[in-house]
């Protein structure tokens, strides 16, 4: 029969030197390795709330301060109650118990001893209050409050039911909880989680390096032979061993300490990382990217329907998957989802960029302004009223923060005239401006002036001013040329269009 037993030098040199090279696993079994477990329906997930993002959410943890003393944690322990009659019933248990890939039996022997000799740390809840209890905004917060949920449940290693919900053992525990909150396998057994993080050798000492979220790991990479979840304060949530239940535990540093631990990829906040105050002007110069409206990749719109938009990127998030996302608002504080920053480019100010336009457009407004600054409009250039009718090149147009659109535009000279609102002009089809109503008759009394059939590009001529020398035609409109120039269109008394001619071949009946 099993003594009763308070752990030696000999048991902690026993654990600290556990070094088999036998690259098996432990606390599984074989037909685990190729298993996969589906996504589970209660899955924790991310606060989208835009209000909430700049500052760091903190959940309120159930676990008390360990009470003992420095001493009571570090070397003394209470004696164990038997698990079995005698050390037969021990070997038995040890021939059908995974871990005896990777331990002898006296090493089997002295973990199961000492298992049974450390205490769980106290808990104000019970497991059902656990389950319901915690909501987390992060995912170092979301894997200890999903930890937490199965505080209470027994330990098995048979398979499926290791896997969890309802059971575990300590590798099917962390990886149900990282499953259910990253999505991300991080592996069925103990040897393949060692390669889900950054591996790192903790002591008391440094013990501050881990965060919650992090693993640690019992036993020689390529040979553990149980893993838990640290949840900060010194403390893990673990499945510990047949006819126990997961259990919140602090580490023990002489009697049970970890052998190595895992910096799992996971940061202080959610895979986004923290909010970043940015305040920069983009436009969407992209097609094919998604607005999310969280982080859970929740589609809110696409950038084709706001494209070359211009929007303020209040914040940005550098995500752990190596991309930059803004989050933009348009000028009335509306927010519009979380975009890629391949997807759009910044630009100067609320201008936004300047868009190749080639249009030519005709002033249609007065009194409106022509702007030599169009980010904070500080520089006036004049009114339209100089520019009423005529008609210009807009070579560029920016999408301004606004709303609002402005052309860039250009006389026949190439001299900048300045920002002019959409609103202020009428687009034309070419150079030849906008038809504008005439109802005018006039005589022409000049020859040799060419009838066009376009004024375009001046590609189709109708005749000469020779055929219509002193007749008289119904100028029913007019173009004010980009050159400048003004052409009527002719009618005659049965309604033929007879072409365009330049104004100064003609004179106006009165």
């Amino acid at each position: 029969m099993l003594k009763k037993i308070i752990v030696n030098l000999a048991l902690i040199t026993a654990f600290s030197s556990m070094t088999s090279s036998t690259t098996v696993f432990a606390d599984s079994t074989s037909t685990d390795m190729s298993q996969n477990a589906s996504l589970g329906s209660d899955s924790t997930t991310e606060s989208t709330s835009e209000s909430s993002l700049s500052t760091e959410a903190t959940i309120t943890s159930p676990e008390q301060t360990i009470e003992s003393s420095q001493s009571d944690q570090e070397g003394t322990t209470t004696s164990p109650s038997p698990l079995y009659n005698n050390e037969d019933e021990l070997r038995k248990q040890f021939e059908t118990d995974s871990r005896n890939q990777v331990l002898s039996f006296e090493e089997y022997k002295s973990f199961i001893e000492t298992l049974a000799s450390l205490s769980p740390s106290p808990s104000q809840y019970t497991a059902p209050e656990v389950r319901s209890l915690f909501k987390a905004s992060n995912q170092r917060d979301q894997i200890v409050a999903e930890a937490k949920k199965h505080i209470g449940k027994p330990y098995t290693q048979n398979y499926p039911d290791r896997l969890g919900p309802n059971k575990f053992d300590c590798s099917g525990l962390s990886r149900y909880v990282f499953l259910q909150v990253t999505g991300k396998n991080i592996g069925d057994w103990t040897v393949p989680q060692e390669k889900s993080g950054t591996k790192v050798n903790i002591s008391k000492a440094n013990i501050s390096q881990l965060e919650p979220g992090d693993l640690l790991f019992w036993g020689s990479s390529g040979a553990t032979y149980h893993v838990a979840i640290y949840i900060g304060n010194e403390q893990y949530i673990h499945a510990p061993n047949f006819d126990t239940n997961v259990e919140q535990s602090p580490i023990w540093w002489s009697a049970f300490p970890p052998s190595f631990a895992l910096k799992m990829n996971l940061g202080n906040s959610n895979p986004q990382g923290n909010p970043i105050n940015d305040g920069s002007y983009v436009t969407i110069t992209q097609k094919g990217y998604n607005l999310f409206s969280s982080f859970n990749w929740a589609k809110k719109n696409t950038s084709d329907k706001l494209l070359t938009n211009t929007y303020q990127a209040k914040y940005r998030y550098n995500h752990s998957n190596g991309d930059t996302y803004y989050s933009l608002y348009d000028s009335k504080g509306t927010w519009q989802g979380y975009i890629n920053a391949k997807a759009v480019k910044k630009v100067d100010g609320k201008q936004g960029l300047w868009l190749y336009n080639n249009e030519f457009v005709t002033v249609t407004k007065k009194d409106s302004t022509i702007w030599g600054n169009i980010n904070d409009f500080s520089a006036k250039k004049g009114n339209t009223n100089s520019l009423y009718q005529k008609t210009y090149h807009a070579q560029g147009k920016y999408n301004h923060f606004s709303g609002e659109v402005f052309y860039s535009l250009y006389d026949n000279k190439n001299v900048w005239i300045g920002y002019v609102n959409k609103k202020d002009v009428a687009k034309a089809d070419g150079k030849q401006g906008i038809w504008m109503r005439n109802n005018e008759y006039v005589t022409i009394t000049k020859k040799d002036y060419t009838i066009w059939g376009n004024i375009n590009d001046f590609s189709a001529k109708k005749g000469s001013t020779n055929s219509l020398y002193q007749k008289t035609y119904h100028a029913q409109g007019r173009y004010n040329h980009f050159s400048e120039e003004v052409y009527y269109s002719l009618y005659d008394n049965t309604q033929k269009w007879i072409g365009y001619v330049n104004k100064t071949g003609v004179s106006i009946k009165h």
